[in-house]
């Protein structure tokens, strides 16, 4: 995807190409979440299991899906906007209690620069700004796996 960049600049053209507003920062790229484009950052592993949730069956979403090189590091989805209501007081509490977090506008969210798996990568790299899954989407699977953990929990 970067092969052929040799700036911060270089790296801004190419998500610019794909649709995206990046900004250069301190010389590094990122996007500030806004009502139409957000993120939703999480654990890896329920990450892991919120992107097989959405790809799998056949209304398949993909996701783009940003992560850090270190153990632990969080997965952060790019989203589009979400549609309906605003999320309820248990949701919220399940999301803070899963280490879930929902930027909100103005923050921003740091772009991967190259294809090196030793800083920010892509773990699935987006195809265009006008391709990305809904917030409600991301948000709804998330909520539906936590509920689903936590009943089988309670189980055992």
């Amino acid at each position: 995807m970067f092969e052929q960049c040799h700036s911060a600049h270089e790296v801004a053209h190419v998500y610019r190409a794909m649709g995206f507003d990046a900004s250069l920062i301190f010389h590094r790229v990122a996007l500030i979440a806004s009502n139409s484009l957000g993120a939703v950052a999480m654990p890896a592993a329920l990450g892991a299991d919120v992107r097989r949730a959405l790809t799998d069956g056949p209304r398949a979403i993909h996701a783009p899906i940003i992560s850090f090189h270190r153990p632990d590091r969080e997965w952060v989805y790019l989203v589009g906007p979400g549609i309906g209501r605003s999320l309820g007081r248990a949701t919220r509490d399940m999301f803070d209690t899963a280490g879930v977090r929902i930027m909100m506008s103005g923050q921003r969210v740091w772009l991967p620069m190259s294809d090196s798996f030793t800083q920010w990568y892509w773990v699935s790299p987006p195809s265009h700004a006008r391709a990305l899954p809904s917030r409600t989407a991301v948000l709804t699977t998330t909520r539906h796996l936590l509920h689903l953990q936590s009943h089988s929990s309670v189980r055992r």
